[in-house]
This record gives structure tokens, sequence and C-alpha cells, in this order.
């Protein structure tokens, strides 16, 4: 599947691209119209993520997700649902335990922010889906920062609007 940038010009849909696209004379294609997002309503998300990290509350401020702002924003996309995942089998117990430390690593690498849980044999790893406007666009973007305005409110005991409102000065 294949991703294009288009703009509605002079009644019809241009597709904006840099490079050769790779169909032939009169093919049929289908396109699902994601409409694109505002910069500020990106920016506005931002904002409201660090003034809620900087002001956790003191039994928040030590958990591993309230590292940075940017931790916690991954660890609410994570934790509402807009993840990706993976388990694996490990066959053994103590397998698990040391394949999770190697995973993690590599998926925070990748990913800025992951979280693994061993069960028994099992070994399970989330990661954060990307917010970027490239990987989400306006519906989906917006889904899931209601989900995380939600979720990151709850940590600070605050309603959700009240929270959008301490960063829209």
């Amino acid at each position: 599947m294949m991703q294009l940038r288009a703009r509605w010009e002079g009644g019809m849909l241009r597709v904006l691209a840099n490079h050769q696209l790779d169909l032939d004379e009169g093919e049929l294609c289908l396109i699902d119209l994601d409409r694109a997002r505002s910069g500020n309503t990106h920016r506005h998300q931002f904002a409201w993520v660090k003034e809620a990290w900087l002001n956790l509350p003191e039994d928040k401020v030590n958990m591993p997700w309230a590292e940075t702002p940017e931790t916690m924003r991954k660890h609410a996309l994570i934790a509402t649902g807009f993840h990706d995942t993976y388990t694996l089998d490990c066959g053994e117990h103590l397998t698990a335990r040391k394949l999770k430390a190697a995973l993690l690593a590599a998926e925070v690498r990748a990913h800025g922010y992951a979280v693994g849980q061993v069960k028994g044999t099992a070994l399970t790893i989330w990661t954060p889906k990307s917010q970027s406007h490239r990987q989400m666009g306006r519906d989906q973007f917006q889904a899931s920062k209601s989900a995380i305005l939600d979720w990151i409110s709850a940590q600070l005991g605050v309603e959700p609007k009240e929270l959008e409102r301490s960063s829209a000065a």
C-alpha cells in the first residue's frame, strides 16, 4: 500500500509526488481520504502535555513514564490503545526476561519509548503509534489527542477541559 499526498484543485485531485508512480494508463486506484490536520492542533497538544508534565502530583513524578513530557505522551498513547504490540513465546521464563531487556532497548531506540511485560514464557512489547503528520491523519490524531488528554488529566486529577485551557494562553 502506498500513501500519497494530494490536493483538490480546479475540481480534481492533484497528486503531489516527487517520484514516478508505477501505474498503468487508465488503471483504477482506490483512495482513502484522510484530511490533513493543522499544525496548531499538533502544537497545542504538545503545549498541554508539557504543562501537565510540569504539574504532575508528587506521587506521579517518579513514575517511569514521567521522565519527560515525551515519555509521558508516549506512555499515554500506549495506555489508551494507540500502540503496536507483539507477543513472543520464548519457551522459558528466564529466556523471556533476558529477551525483554534486549527488545525493549531496541524498541526504545526505534520509537523513543516502549513497555514490555513477561507472563510465564510469553513476552509482550508495546510501542506507541507515531502522531506525526505522515503517520496520523486528522481524525486519528484527534482521537488519540482526546484519549491521551483524558488519561493525562486523570493522572493530574483535573478535568480534561481545564488541562486543555491551561496551555491555550
